[in-house]
């Protein structure tokens, strides 16, 4: 297949000033690798601006898109009718209303609604939409009036061959906190990893903190300026490293993984966390229906509920044990992206067909 790949992370990056924008810059860079490895032919226009000549000469099969700003909707609509006798559009639908909440803009209904039309409006143009998870489907088709694409559940996947263990992970980042915050090597880390946003849950993340002053609890991603970040840091066992180079490093260095997140689409860390074999308490999300608790993780609501999870699994080893083991098992099972790339090359290869049968029917 011939691809173009639209997406506009260098944008987002300039205005935010960010230098990651997560799963979703993650995900992408792993499928248009994934794709390129499989043979097929991909153009990235940010990236690269001069055309190939497959492109000049028309022969596109997939115009694919994976950010929903609105550099990226004029592109796709403008590649799209070049292409229109041709090329079938997939958009990987990272993005949901839920997932955006009081992120971007105020959690109000105005905003809120406004969001919803956008993304409406952002992935209309799709033949087919790639989502993480069964839940987010689930949020997408709620948002629609009537739906014109099908929606599938692919995992974003993890390249295992990426976090094979080694034990200067650990020690770099032990070393790291040491030298730039003074935290002992032998220190109880609790790590959390992503985006500081709202919805991540950094307010609960400090009220654990506050209640196990004994431990370091270490926040690492781009650090979203926000009053829960202030009040977090108020207390001296709470650090957010801002963006981290190595995440392989935080993983193989920390004791707990502690994801406070009050809504995922899918939660990549989380993956990430147990294919490291670092054991997880985490929010009861709908989107983490893969782990289970009590048996591959600790899964709470309420701040006590965090408290007894990180104090359990710190306190008996036998458990800590079982929890791991499960979770990387699962992990591996579901979550390997050799495995994904298979079911994205199959929903390109059936965006074409869909396209192909809507162009007949149109012509009826």
């Amino acid at each position: 297949m011939n691809i173009i790949f639209v997406v506009n992370f260098g944008l987002y990056k300039k205005i935010t000033k960010i230098e990651n924008v997560g799963g979703i810059e993650t995900n992408t860079n792993d499928v248009i690798k994934e794709l390129e490895l499989r043979g097929h032919n991909l153009w990235v226009p940010e990236n690269e601006p001069k055309e190939p000549e497959w492109v000049k000469n028309g022969e596109v099969d997939i115009i694919a898109a994976s950010t929903h700003d609105p550099l990226t909707y004029l592109q796709v609509g403008k590649y799209k009718k070049r292409f229109k006798n041709r090329a079938a559009v997939v958009r990987h639908a990272h993005t949901t209303v839920e997932d955006m909440v009081g992120n971007i803009f105020p959690d109000k209904p105005i905003f809120n609604k406004l969001l919803e039309i956008w993304l409406r409006i952002q992935y209309g143009p799709a033949h087919l939409l790639i989502t993480p998870s069964e839940y987010s489907k689930q949020c997408l088709l709620g948002m629609q009036h009537s739906l014109t694409y099908p929606i599938y559940p692919v995992s974003n996947g993890i390249r295992l061959e990426n976090f094979t263990e080694n034990k200067e992970y650990g020690n770099n980042f032990r070393r790291f906190l040491q030298e730039k915050y003074g935290v002992p090597l032998d220190a109880t880390i609790i790590l959390n990893v992503g985006l500081s946003w709202k919805k991540k849950g950094v307010d609960l993340f400090g009220d654990i903190a506050k209640a196990l002053p004994d431990y370091y609890f270490v926040w690492v991603g781009p650090i979203n300026n926000n009053p829960d970040i202030d009040k977090a840091l108020m207390l001296k066992n709470v650090i957010f490293t801002g963006f981290y180079d190595d995440i392989r490093e935080p993983y193989y260095g920390a004791d707990v993984f502690l994801n406070t997140s009050r809504v995922e689409n899918q939660g990549i860390p989380l993956i990430e966390a147990a294919i490291c074999k670092l054991p997880i308490v985490a929010k009861d999300l709908p989107a983490y229906d893969w782990v289970v608790h009590d048996e591959s993780c600790i899964k709470a609501e309420k701040t006590e509920e965090f408290i007894d999870g990180i104090q359990k699994i710190l306190s008996d080893n036998n458990f800590k044990d079982k929890i791991v083991k499960n979770a990387n098992k699962i992990a591996i099972d579901i979550h390997d992206f050799n495995k994904i790339g298979d079911k994205v090359e199959a929903l390109y290869e059936k965006a074409i067909r869909i396209k192909k049968i809507w162009d007949k029917k149109r012509n009826i």
